[in-house]
């Protein structure tokens, strides 16, 4: 009768970096191996989410007021919400760039509501 070892690694024919991943992690995992290698992956998404991956530009009209570009006043009603706030959009070249309250308006009486008015701040139109 031949004895034969029985190895706890991968097989044989593995790659070198199979066997090596498949010893040094382990089968079970306890709550403070779990908390350290979650708070790791947290922070490398951290790191990750501040490096500057972005492709895309905010969109700008052809012809700024500042270039020179005609601004147009147009009274209409904001899209944001129901409640129907008249505004005055300010249109360059034929892209909304901001807007402002209407201030004779009998719904807003100058002012924007909750949404109206952080997409004023926020530059969005």
């Amino acid at each position: 009768m031949t004895l034969t070892r029985k190895s706890a690694s991968a097989p044989r024919g593995t790659s070198r970096l199979a066997r090596a991943v498949s010893a040094a992690v382990p089968r079970t995992m306890d709550r403070r191996t779990f908390l350290k290698r979650s708070g790791m992956t947290a922070g490398a998404g951290a790191f990750a989410s501040a490096l500057p991956f972005s492709m895309v530009e905010r969109a700008r009209a052809a012809d700024t007021p500042a270039a020179g570009g005609k601004v147009e006043i147009k009274r209409t009603i904001c899209t944001h919400c129901s409640v129907g706030c008249a505004i005055d959009a300010e249109v360059v070249n034929g892209v909304w760039v901001g807007q402002e309250p209407v201030f004779d308006s009998p719904i807003n009486m100058g002012a924007n509501c909750a949404k109206g008015a952080s997409i004023r701040e926020h530059g969005h139109g």
